[in-house]
């Protein structure tokens, strides 16, 4: 926490969720920020916008959509004729070609989650001016925001427009200028909106603890941060948070098994998502079928170095290195595994931050889609390997999230219990 600004008498006990450490945290004063001592887990911020702020912004991001989704973003001349490619034509001809699934999970992220997303700081906004309290709404927010992906497919973009020159002539529409100020504001949006600040704000009757006294009664809800004395029963008589509803101290062995059995499937989806086929090029009649990697060695060979690099980082190395850092950070709580906390918490959180750009393969392949359609002289088709592939970064997504990393900091609580050291 900033030390600069003057210090404040009123504090308040909370669990931090990333370790489980119960903080004495102060009132904020503008631009300060409270953090966890132990693992620097940010617990409460004053650096943020009001949400009548969030709200225009929602709102240019609203305006902006139809440009942003519908018209051309970049096209090509190919015999003459103009052809343009957008993210909802993408989507469609995915979709008409025979390939729903994987239209479906392009559709989500690239559209679906964006336009919810400020559709829900706009229903904020109007539940704030009418006094209403929106529990469903942000808890709906918390679990949205990771699956927008305006700023993956903007990348997407990048690289599809190398890919497509090798074959015409390239020239970037005036619309692509409303898409990318689209994803600006939405990552303006993510940085600058606090839901946990916002339940606070939407639920003051629910206080937080003050006196250390009762610390050893706390309870803690990981899903809105809060840390209270007495939880509610639900109907089924489970514990649960009193301002989000939400279920608490679950079992240690369910949390485990939702996380194995999510990550066990994202790795037999990746097994034929990287042998078999994940495009297809037919130029004048003969066939050219590119796998995850060929797709990386021909960039290679056109001389793109930064772009293979792009595409083998986003496509290959994260899916399988988020996979074996999941699976050592599971080995590392089932066997009791002493080893360094900053380290495994550090790579827990490149695995959170890497994990959705690997969406860039399938934007690339719904932008080739809508370039370069059946019945010219260049056809392209989505191969058997792109579904496989998107369930694969859905199912490894779900996965980390389950994960819980209070787990990893219970095997370091009793190393340091025994030995009276940190490590």
């Amino acid at each position: 926490m900033d030390t600069t600004a003057p210090q404040n008498t009123f504090h308040q006990l909370t669990h931090c969720t990333e370790c489980g450490a119960l903080v004495s945290v102060p009132n904020l004063v503008a631009r300060q920020t409270a953090e966890c001592p132990r693992c620097h887990h940010t617990l409460k911020s004053a650096d943020r916008w009001s949400l009548k702020r969030c709200a225009f912004i929602a709102l240019s991001i609203l305006i902006l959509m139809p440009f942003a989704l519908k018209f051309p973003l970049i096209s090509i001349n190919l015999l003459g004729s103009p052809i343009h490619a957008s993210v909802w034509d993408g989507v469609w001809k995915m979709a008409t070609a025979g390939f729903p699934y994987t239209a479906f999970l392009v559709f989500l992220c690239a559209i679906v989650t964006p336009v919810f997303f400020a559709l829900l700081v706009l229903l904020l906004r109007i539940s704030q001016m009418l006094n209403i309290k929106p529990r469903n709404v942000l808890l709906t927010i918390n679990y949205l925001k990771p699956w927008v992906m305006l700023d993956v497919y903007l990348v997407s973009i990048g690289v599809a427009a190398f890919k497509v020159r090798e074959y015409a002539d390239l020239h970037i529409d005036i619309y692509l200028i409303a898409f990318v100020f689209t994803a600006l504001l939405t990552t303006l949006l993510f940085i600058k909106i606090n839901p946990k600040a916002l339940w606070n704000d939407f639920y003051p009757e629910h206080q937080h603890i003050q006196n250390m006294s009762e610390q050893n009664a706390l309870c803690c809800c990981t899903n809105c941060e809060y840390s209270f004395e007495h939880a509610i029963l639900n109907r089924k008589n489970q514990p649960t948070c009193p301002r989000c509803l939400h279920r608490i101290n679950i079992d240690d062995s369910l949390i485990l098994q939702g996380t194995w059995a999510t990550l066990i499937a994202g790795i037999i989806m990746l097994i034929p998502a990287n042998l078999l086929p994940i495009s297809s090029i037919y130029l004048a009649g003969a066939p050219s079928a590119d796998t995850l990697m060929s797709g990386v060695i021909s960039f290679i060979n056109m001389g793109s170095y930064f772009v293979a690099f792009v595409v083998f980082t986003a496509s290959i190395f994260v899916p399988i290195s988020k996979i074996l850092i999941m699976i050592y950070l599971l080995l590392s709580v089932h066997f009791q595994w002493r080893h360094s906390i900053k380290w495994q918490m550090r790579l827990l959180h490149i695995v959170h931050f890497v994990g959705r750009w690997s969406m860039l393969d399938l934007f690339v392949l719904a932008l080739m889609m809508s370039l370069v359609t059946r019945g010219q002289i260049i056809t392209f088709s989505v191969g058997p390997a792109a579904l496989y592939f998107g369930a694969a970064v859905f199912l490894t997504m779900i996965s980390t999230s389950l994960f819980d990393s209070r787990l990893l900091w219970k095997i370091y609580d009793k190393q340091y219990s025994n030995t009276g050291t940190k490590h």
